[in-house]
């Protein structure tokens, strides 16, 4: 048995790599793919694009961190969706894509809400069976409405969390956990209320 990297491990690696060195815009798929040591052919079999190739290097998330969200966010279920959002959010805020993305979020703005763009549409799907399971959980204990479509209502959550990580605002400071549950209470929480 071996411990050497994927093919796609390699390439993501490699982006990280070349982001830390020379951003977001600066970076190019065929640099990418020369620090990997494979073809711009061959690594665009993985990724179909620049934005999917930065937006997966930069969401690599361990098992750890998932076991922690899942822990956390399960352990406040009895107080609502607010909360577990709030949860979610200041969890992912605190390092949700690492300090690289969160260097870059700052130093070049708009070319990371691209990223973070495409992350959406990547990685939604793969979120969504996480918080179909939070929100089942939720609804079996009375905390969801019965009737709530939960594959819908996931994805919206997913939007929400993602949009409050990512994209700064003035509604709402994302790392002040008491306007942030407040605020969620308010425009969040009575969709799901029974």
């Amino acid at each position: 048995m071996t411990d050497r990297p994927t093919v796609r491990e390699r390439i993501l690696d490699a982006a990280e790599a070349c982001l830390r060195r020379d951003g977001i815009r600066r970076t190019s798929v065929a640099a990418v793919a020369e620090e990997a040591g494979v073809s711009r052919a061959y690594l665009y079999r993985f990724f179909p694009d620049k934005s999917t190739l930065l937006s997966a290097a930069l969401i690599r998330r361990d098992e750890e961190f998932w076991s922690d969200a899942r822990e956390r966010i399960a352990a406040v279920i009895d107080d609502g969706v607010a909360t577990m959002v709030t949860q979610a959010v200041l969890l992912s805020r605190r390092a949700p894509l690492g300090p690289l993305a969160l260097e870059l979020a700052e130093a070049e703005p708009e070319a990371f809400a691209e990223v973070v763009g495409t992350y959406v549409h990547e990685i939604v799907p793969g979120l969504s069976d996480f918080w179909v399971d939070m929100l089942r959980a939720a609804r079996d204990r009375g905390r969801v409405r019965a009737d709530l479509d939960l594959d819908t209502a996931a994805e919206w959550v997913i939007r929400v969390l993602v949009s409050l990580v990512g994209v700064p605002g003035r509604a709402v400071d994302a790392d002040d956990h008491e306007a942030l549950h407040a605020y969620l209470g308010t425009y969040l929480e009575p969709a799901f209320r029974p």
